[in-house]
């Protein structure tokens, strides 16, 4: 049964020769073990080197995410406080010109 599902899934996508990414617009899945089927409709499947890529993809955004975190820091009141004030500076300044 879970052959005639795949079959059916490869009928009814149109996947390029190759292709990593496959098109689905209706099949049915058989899970192991399972005794009902899954219907699927307007989906896409990713090949398992696909997968892996991603996967990896995303592990070293976490990392660099994390990298980014710790050089940045934490900021201080005192820079904040500051920057505030020439924010506020700034602004006042440029509406007594604007009058």
């Amino acid at each position: 049964m879970k052959l005639g599902a795949l079959v059916l899934a490869r009928l009814v996508s149109l996947p390029a020769s190759g292709a990593e990414v496959i098109g689905v617009e209706r099949a049915q899945l058989f899970p192991d073990g399972g005794a009902t089927a899954v219907e699927v409709e307007g989906s896409c499947w990713l090949s398992e080197s696909r997968c892996i890529r991603t996967a990896a993809e995303i592990e070293r955004l976490r990392a660099e995410n994390e990298s980014l975190r710790q050089q940045a820091g934490d900021v201080s009141l005192t820079v904040a406080v500051v920057a505030l004030l020439v924010g506020l500076g700034a602004g006042f300044t440029a509406a007594k010109l604007a009058n």
